[in-house]
């Protein structure tokens, strides 16, 4: 399958385009800068592999949870795209794409800000997620067994150290704190077929929380 992949749910832009036995890619820090370097981008990696948009399938998506900012960034420029040239959309949620970077047995922890994390478990060999895509305080955070084999995905590892990777450490075989979402793999799992295809203005979001920010009261509370 012949597909566009963006995603704007981190600090970087990610784009990946799959074309026949070729792919071009884009990935560098974006800070703030997604909205205004997604389509230059795009249009520069058609023009590295010689194609336009109507030459593929589908646009990929990170649906997120991540920044809500970015996720939707990802999202309008996914349904733009594919309703101008004709094509299907596929979202992808960005611990999905984190847990595929990594090998076995995976715990994926991103950080939410607000002292929380996005998480959930996978086993990547079977390629099954073992506990819901949830919104946990570190603090929270548990593996499904008490195996030693587990890998940390995620920047929630580095953020939040002592609650997390200090205290599954007994559980944890390593850490990848580094992983973050690529639109390269968003191509490998778009692939795989388990991700549906549906049509531009079907396209959807996973964002997890509603709530965005904390109030000054809880500010004050958080550091008390």
């Amino acid at each position: 399958m012949n597909c566009l992949a963006i995603d704007t749910s981190s600090d970087y832009l990610s784009l990946a385009i799959r074309h026949g036995d070729r792919v071009a890619t884009l990935h560098e820090p974006a800070d703030q800068a997604h909205a205004e370097r997604a389509l230059p981008g795009i249009r520069r990696l058609l023009d590295e592999l010689g194609i336009s948009l109507e030459d593929l399938d589908a646009v990929v998506y990170g649906q997120g949870p991540g920044s809500f900012t970015g996720l939707r960034i990802a999202c309008g420029l996914a349904q733009g795209l594919a309703f101008a040239a004709g094509l299907k959309v596929i979202g992808i949620p960005t611990l999905d794409c984190m847990a595929a970077q990594a090998q076995g047995r995976v715990i994926v922890c991103l950080d939410a800000r607000m002292h929380q994390v996005y998480t959930a478990a996978y086993d990547t060999t079977a390629w099954q997620r073992l506990t819901p895509i949830t919104l946990l305080d570190p603090a929270q955070v548990t593996v499904p067994d008490d195996k030693h084999d587990w890998t940390g995905v995620g920047n929630g590892f580095a953020v939040y150290a002592e609650a997390l990777a200090d205290r599954l450490a007994p559980q944890l075989a390593g850490l990848a704190s580094g992983i973050r979402p690529q639109a390269s793999t968003l191509l490998s799992l778009a692939q795989s077929g388990r991700y549906a295809q549906v049509q531009a203005h079907e396209a959807g979001l996973l964002y997890i929380r509603d709530k965005v920010a904390l109030t000054s009261i809880e500010q004050k509370a958080q550091r008390k």
